[in-house]
């Protein structure tokens, strides 16, 4: 059986006055890739998934002042059915009161800028390393970066594999960061691109690396960024999700155990372990990140979640 998965959505909505995220029980969290400045009302890029209908809310961009628990009451408390993946346990938290169902889906890796992260041995040896083959920047916005981006992913590790879809961010747009790493001839050899939640926080999004890329390249670009980063006030850098991976799979409930085991059929295909590893290097903070959705979460909803975004073809070949 074949799901037919409508277009994306973009949608601006009407919104209350921002209140103050000091007054909000989840402070400033907001789930993976959503992002907070740059717009006056809430954008909101949403999923429908035609056989649960659910909408699946796969980013907001925010005001700089506008909480979840605003969000929430603003729009997602009228949706008959909704999904939102990428929580960590704070937001799982506050939409399980709300009477979601959640699950764990994965653990978050979230390294402290303050913190001996980026100055541990196994990461400065391999910046030494790559620094005999180019260096770091960060590039300003404009289309022409941005049509770079998208040439570079093409031909990026893995780029000729089926792609994942509103997982991560992977387009070079305003509000967004992206850091290179070039040769002296001025060949990109890995990149990464950062969006903001908070003034305190920064998210990774997208990861590439040259098939012919020297070693050290993506360690010299998290350290770069990271230390631009912490001289903006940053203190928060999170390297993204590690999914269907836990710290202590003992306490699965059947739910988690099932996304889990699906998930497996997909950890070769990116090469999950060796990412997993690269993450550990800057020993981050692990927590789970949960998939959340009202008013059940099915199987018949993580199918459609696993073919709207890409992981059921890439896990097919």
């Amino acid at each position: 059986m074949s799901l037919s998965i409508l277009p994306t959505r973009s949608a601006t909505l009407p919104h209350s006055p921002a209140r103050a995220i000091a007054d909000s029980l989840v402070g400033p969290e907001l789930p993976l890739s959503w992002a907070r400045g740059g717009v006056d009302a809430p954008a909101l890029t949403v999923r429908r998934l035609p056989l649960s209908r659910l909408s699946w809310v796969a980013y907001a961009d925010l005001p700089a002042c506008y909480s979840f628990e605003q969000l929430y009451g603003d729009w997602l408390a009228d949706l008959p059915g909704a999904m939102i993946r990428g929580c960590g346990p704070a937001l799982a938290g506050f939409l399980s009161r709300q009477g979601w169902a959640t699950a764990r889906a994965g653990v978050e890796a979230l390294v402290d800028l303050d913190g001996e992260g980026m100055r541990r041995r196994a990461v400065t040896k391999m910046v030494k390393q790559a620094r005999r083959h180019g260096a770091a920047r960060e590039i300003p916005w404009s289309q022409e970066g941005a049509r770079l981006l998208r040439a570079f992913a093409a031909r990026a590790r893995y780029g000729g594999r089926p792609q994942l879809h509103d997982l991560f961010r992977s387009e070079f747009v305003p509000g967004t960061r992206l850091f290179v790493f070039d040769r002296d001839d001025g060949a990109w050899q890995g990149a990464i691109l950062i969006s903001s939640p908070s003034p305190m926080a920064a998210v990774t999004e997208l990861m590439l690396r040259a098939p012919d890329a020297p070693g050290g390249v993506m360690e010299s670009l998290f350290v770069f960024a990271g230390a631009q980063l912490r001289e903006e006030g940053v203190r928060r850098l999170s390297l993204n999700e590690a999914p269907f991976y836990h710290l202590d799979d003992s306490d699965l409930r059947p739910g988690e155990r099932l996304i889990s085991a699906v998930g497996q059929s997909l950890r070769y295909v990116y090469n999950a372990e060796g990412l997993l590893r690269f993450k550990a290097k800057f020993a981050p903070q692990w927590r789970p990140v949960y998939l959340c959705a009202r008013p059940r979460l099915s199987l018949l909803v993580l199918a459609e979640l696993f073919a709207a975004s890409g992981c059921l073809r890439l896990a097919l070949g």
